[in-house]
């Protein structure tokens, strides 16, 4: 077995002392229905046993009724005319993925799985509401300066629960121009809804997200609480494409734990589902300890803290490996976070990629049918292909290779028709950096 530790430590002091740009997004999904309607009330009690598998700071949802006397009202409208929806139920999450038709709880659930670690530029928290005088405030802080915020909606939603047979109802909707030019600081914004009479003021509560123009939303925050013990975890690459040489050790980006709840122990460690016998599992902290993958070590988390770890790992002969992170707490259980790593002369990659080559962003992004890859060549006639990952790690397309030119070249990708909405990951074929991340909207 090889000795690890030492090959990490200057990445861990050098890569993980300063805090993410980023934070752990919560999901939104905003049900568009009518009420008394079979396929809408079988969407509704999906929706509700997903409620009881989550948590707020993981998921929210609330509905959005359309001509259904006392529960609909024109800025609840105005959301169906903005998604174009126009078959009920729809349910839309995160502003870009609509799922028409009711489902089943098991097909949010997974669909919730692929958003779990999603990483957000933002950070959000209701710092006050009155649902008495309607009074909201809303604190954001922008995370990447990489990502200013321009002229883009700061979202409010007043939700009333247990109204007769319906929950989760929205009353009203406003809408609010913010700007985030800059990174670190927490700004407050301020509003004030509309209290009509007939509204429980005790079954009243707020919710707020920030959503861009192109309908995605980019974090959002509510006035529920969260449990008392509650633990989530972030990073901005994916964990299902791990790659590296055969005999050679491979050090993954970092990931953060964040505990959103009270101050409690944990306990990490590395449990191998499925791997090559002649591979080991190791992990680092942020301060250059390493540790053995298959021991449990334990830490304290203060209320807010975050800690950074990352994978440290032998990679024997040609193979695949499953195995995840088990977080482990007395006061809230078991928090598991999965990978996949495999070898690259497993990966069967044929195309191997030039050092002159650089690969850009694509666009538009969220796209619905097509969209175009930036990359950019130091030669003329080289070849260059983009593969498309699914969340599982599941290559799920690819564009036709294509001979660069010397400077910024253009590559298409048409989505086949049968590839549902959602998160999507590409690369160059043939390099083993960090996956690159799009949306897929329909």
């Amino acid at each position: 077995m090889k000795k690890l530790a030492l090959l990490s430590i200057a990445f861990v002091v050098l890569g993980l002392a300063a805090n993410p740009a980023y934070y752990p997004m919560t999901t939104l999904a905003e049900n568009c229905l009518v009420y008394n309607n079979a396929a809408c009330d079988y969407n509704n009690i999906s929706l509700s046993n997903v409620l009881d598998e989550t948590n707020r700071s993981e998921f929210l949802t609330a509905r959005l009724y359309h001509n259904s006397p006392d529960l609909t009202n024109p800025s609840a409208d105005q959301r169906f005319l903005d998604y174009g929806v126009t078959t009920v139920p729809t349910v839309v999450i995160n502003g870009a993925m609509n799922l028409v038709g009711g489902a089943t709880a098991a097909t949010y659930l997974s669909i919730l799985d692929n958003y779990k670690f999603t990483a957000s530029p933002l950070k959000m928290q209701i710092t006050n509401f009155n649902p008495s005088t309607g009074a909201v405030s809303v604190g954001v802080t922008l995370l990447d300066s990489n990502v200013p915020i321009v002229d883009q909606d700061l979202v409010y939603f007043l939700v009333e629960d247990n109204v007769d047979s319906a929950t989760n109802v929205t009353r009203q909707v406003m809408y609010q121009s913010i700007s985030l030019p800059t990174a670190g600081n927490e700004v407050t914004f301020n509003n004030t809804f509309t209290i009509q009479a007939g509204w429980n003021v005790n079954n009243l509560w707020a919710m707020a997200f920030v959503q861009l123009d192109d309908h995605q939303i980019l974090q959002a925050a509510s006035t529920l609480p969260f449990p008392t013990y509650n633990i989530r975890c972030a990073f901005d690459w994916d964990p299902h494409n791990l790659v590296g040489d055969p005999s050679s050790s491979l050090t993954s980006p970092p990931l953060w734990l964040f505990n959103t709840g009270s101050a409690d122990n944990f306990t990490i460690q590395v449990v191998v589902d499925n791997a090559p016998a002649d591979w080991s599992f190791n992990f680092c902290d942020e301060v250059g300890n390493c540790y053995p993958g298959n021991m449990p070590l334990a830490f304290n988390m203060a209320a807010g803290a975050m800690q950074a770890y990352h994978l440290n790992l032998w990679i024997g002969s040609t193979g695949v490996a499953q195995f995840h992170f088990l977080v482990n707490s007395a006061n809230s259980g078991a928090f598991v976070i999965p990978f996949t790593c495999r070898s690259s002369d497993s990966a069967n990659e044929d195309l191997v990629l030039q050092p002159s080559m650089s690969l850009g962003a694509n666009h538009p992004n969220p796209f619905r049918a097509t969209t175009a890859f930036s990359v950019n060549s130091d030669k003329t006639s080289v070849p260059a292909c983009i593969e498309i990952f699914n969340l599982k790690g599941q290559l799920v397309g690819q564009t036709a290779p294509q001979t660069l030119h010397q400077g910024e070249n253009s590559i298409a990708w048409q989505a086949p028709e049968s590839l549902p909405a959602g998160v999507y990951f590409y690369r160059l074929k043939g390099e083993s950096a960090t996956l690159r991340r799009m949306l897929l909207v329909k």
